[in-house]
């Protein structure tokens, strides 16, 4: 990754990592146009009548499966081809207003929103990416429709973070076909599909040796050779189906490659980095339903006279729920109106979309139960079925651990190119020792670290107002762009194998983008005419308070960077796992 200083729209989480940001890809906080706030009010009130007659998540959760009629309506919405060009069926919705009505949908059921985000967000992603005009052309309408349910089909039971390692073949016949053989584990909308998106190995030549790479396929679910697994007994989104898918000699056209043979690593990538967006999107509207919820029985709830809204612990939880929510949905929008704008490089984006939306959310269902206490725990309400379905969110599309992971050795893989002529590394996993080969080199180097030590990226565009939370985002930024530095410097290559500091990198990298985005949202509120003086007094109270707690969680993780009891916790690790867990009990000694 290459500074920001040049492209109009690479990553703003990418720049973090250099200490930088281009307040142009920031301010203004991207809106809705005249005509996309017409479009998301005529889609989120057609939802909005259709899920009061037909969608019932209790009774998903109950009986485990979501009716085909409740399909086809979603299908006669428009809900499965948001993205889908107008010329094939669909709505064709840009990035901002695909998540909007997404969220709409998942205020309703988290079961119905994974089939339908399984089905579009992943299912046919790949087709849409990188489909030919012919395959578009000859599957697209169908899947916009409904009338064709799609499946992404990638982890295997070996093979689930690290996707390289699948091993289901898909074998060149030398006629026009190629043979696959394999399973795929977990496939949400595994057997109600009959389009599916599989990725294989396949065999290429390579200075006269065969070398395996994967490629993507399309495969119809009349094929012969294909079959299914038991639908899977799961915790919480029952109403979705998930199964194994098993290919048994399943022979397909070379027409039904998607893309370039070869490629498929990289298209799956692609389709997960998107997917994750309507994931951060589905955890906002999640939110908003808990504190929905918990505000009404707040209200309502009386002990001593006095209803609970007006205790302090509570206060205190529902400040806190809307926080995170608001802090959610900014980070959420402002990622998708940079990718509106036309920003490719957005990986890292969407990985923060889904990181801190998914463990908000998990925060936020954790304390409406507890406001709901005695109640929450009851089957008799939502909230238990909601915190099942909501748990999901930390795994789905990439665990919360290995996006982490992601999030922070994508981010020094740039600083490390700029740090190459220092003779201190190189890209991540190789290491050179090169003299420093000229004093400029050295002088450049100084100079940027000692701006970034005294903060000098001022945010110039955010409202007076928020001057105090500029200044200490930019004193965070500076010192973030040290730590990442002092990392390559410390860890070198083996920064890969050093998980402990690259999680730390992550959450620092996160909290900067949060404090950022609600700032630029803040910015455009409080300089909209639209917005009432109460609206512009709660979310100025509440980026406030989303700073001070992101910049609180931020320097200590940039304070445990350098004072940690990181080899501490890997040796009491090692000693559950050489004792098979606790290893102890009270009565031995």
């Amino acid at each position: 990754m290459a500074s920001n200083d040049s492209g109009a729209f690479q990553s703003v989480v990418g720049g973090l990592f250099f200490g930088e940001i281009n307040e142009n890809l920031v301010f203004p906080f991207p809106h809705f146009s005249d005509a996309q706030v017409e479009m998301a009010k005529e889609m989120t009130s057609a939802v909005d009548a259709f899920a009061k007659d037909n969608i019932n998540g209790e009774k998903f959760d109950t009986e485990g499966v979501i009716p085909h009629e409740v399909v086809e309506g979603l299908g006669a919405l428009g809900v499965l081809g948001l993205a889908v060009p107008e010329e094939f069926g669909g709505l064709g919705l840009d990035y901002t207003l695909y998540c909007r009505v997404f969220a709409q949908v998942a205020s309703y059921d988290a079961s119905v929103a994974t089939l339908t985000g399984a089905h579009q967000s992943i299912g046919y992603r790949a087709l849409l990416n990188e489909g030919s005009p012919e395959q578009k052309a000859k599957w697209l309408p169908k899947l916009a429709t409904g009338e064709v349910i799609a499946a992404f089909c990638l982890t295997e039971p070996g093979s689930g973070s690290d996707a390289y390692s699948i091993k289901t073949k898909a074998t060149d016949n030398k006629d026009g076909t190629y043979t696959i053989s394999g399973q795929k584990l977990w496939i949400t909308n595994g057997g109600l599909a009959g389009f599916y998106s599989v990725f294989c190995k396949t065999d290429h030549e390579v200075d006269g040796k065969t070398v395996e790479k994967i490629s993507c396929f399309i495969v119809e679910k009349e094929r012969a050779g294909i079959s299914f697994g038991e639908k899977e007994n799961k915790m919480g989104i029952r109403g979705s189906e998930t199964r194994a898918v098993y290919f048994d000699k399943v022979v397909v056209p070379k027409e039904n490659i998607i893309g370039e043979l070869g490629k498929g690593f990289k298209i799956a990538m692609n389709v997960l980095n998107s997917g994750r967006l309507s994931l951060g999107a589905g955890c906002v509207a999640g939110m908003k339903t808990v504190l929905g919820l918990a505000t009404e029985h707040a209200t309502n709830r009386k002990q001593f006279d006095r209803p609970i809204a007006e205790f302090g612990l509570i206060q205190q939880k529902l400040a806190k729920m809307a926080e995170m929510t608001y802090a959610v949905e900014s980070v959420v929008y402002l990622s998708t109106g940079n990718m509106t704008k036309g920003m490719t490089d957005y990986y890292m984006e969407t990985a923060v979309c889904k990181v801190f939306g998914s463990e908000c959310l998990w925060q936020t269902v954790d304390m409406g139960m507890q406001i709901a206490a005695g109640n929450g725990y009851m089957k008799e309400y939502p909230y238990e079925r909601i915190m099942r379905d909501s748990r999901i969110q930390l795994i789905f599309e990439g665990t919360n651990e290995i996006l982490r992971c992601l999030l922070a050795l994508s981010g020094v893989r740039g600083p490390s190119e700029d740090m190459k002529q220092l003779g201190k590394i190189a890209d991540v996993g190789t290491a050179l020792h090169d003299p420093i080969k000229s004093l400029g080199v050295f002088t450049k180097f100084a100079r940027k670290r000692l701006s970034n030590m005294m903060g000098s990226k001022q945010l110039s565009k955010a409202h007076p107002e928020l001057k105090e939370q500029a200044e200490k985002f930019s004193s965070c930024l500076g010192k973030f762009a040290i730590c990442v530095e002092d990392s390559l410097m410390k860890y070198g290559k083996t920064i890969i194998d050093n998980e402990l500091p690259q999680g730390r990198l992550a959450d620092m990298c996160i909290d900067l983008y949060v404090m950022l985005a609600v700032i630029s949202r803040t910015t455009a509120i409080l300089n909209s005419s639209k917005a009432t003086q109460d609206q512009k007094d709660y979310v100025l109270r509440m980026t406030k308070q989303i700073c001070k707690d992101s910049r609180r969680r931020f320097t200590r993780n940039a304070k445990s960077m350098s004072k940690n009891s990181d080899k501490t916790v890997i040796k009491i690790s090692e000693s559950v796992v050489k004792y098979g867990g606790y290893g102890l009990d009270i009565i031995d000694f």
